[in-house]
C-alpha cells in the first residue's frame, strides 16, 4: 500500500503527480487497476482525461466508481479499519507536534497486502478471479 500524509490540501495537480510518481517507483504498472471514486481532485482539470493517459501510456485500468457509493470504494474499507486501530493507539507514547499524522502513519504500515485484498473483496467491484465488475448491483 502507497501512502502519504500531508498538511496540503490534496488538488488535481498533487493527485496527478501522486499517480505518476507510483508510476515511476513501479507501484501501479501495466495491467493494474486503478480504482477512484468521482472526488473532484480525481476528475477534475487536466484529470478529466486521466484514465485516458493511463491506459495508452501505460496500460493501466480506471474504474470509476458511481457519485455516493462508499460501499463500492474500497479505501471506504480502508479508512474504517484505520478509524477503528486508531482507538486503540496508546497516544502518550507519540512524540512530535503532529501525533495524528505519526499514529496513522503507525497504523497504515500495518495494514497487511491480505487485508487489502479484502477491501477489494468485500467492496464487490471485483471477481473472485479480481477482475473489474459490471457495476449494475
Amino acid at each position: 500500500m502507497k501512502f502519504r500524509i500531508t498538511k496540503a490540501t490534496v488538488t488535481a495537480e498533487l493527485f496527478a503527480l501522486e499517480i505518476e510518481d507510483a508510476i515511476v517507483k513501479g507501484f501501479l504498472r501495466a495491467g493494474d487497476v486503478l480504482v477512484m471514486d468521482n472526488a473532484a481532485n480525481h476528475t477534475g482539470k487536466e484529470n478529466g482525461v486521466l484514465d485516458e493517459w493511463l491506459w495508452e501510456e501505460h496500460q493501466i485500468t480506471v474504474l470509476l466508481l458511481p457519485a455516493r457509493t462508499p460501499e463500492w470504494n474500497p479505501i471506504e474499507l480502508l479508512w474504517n479499519c484505520m478509524d477503528q486501530r486508531l482507538k486503540t493507539v496508546d497516544w502518550s507514547q507519540l512524540r512530535g507536534s503532529d501525533k495524528a499524522a505519526h499514529a496513522a502513519a503507525l497504523v497504515l504500515t500495518k495494514i497487511t497486502h491480505r487485508e487489502v485484498e479484502s477491501f477489494y473483496e468485500k467492496s464487490g467491484v471485483f471477481d473472485l478471479h479480481g477482475h473489474p465488475q459490471l457495476l449494475d448491483k
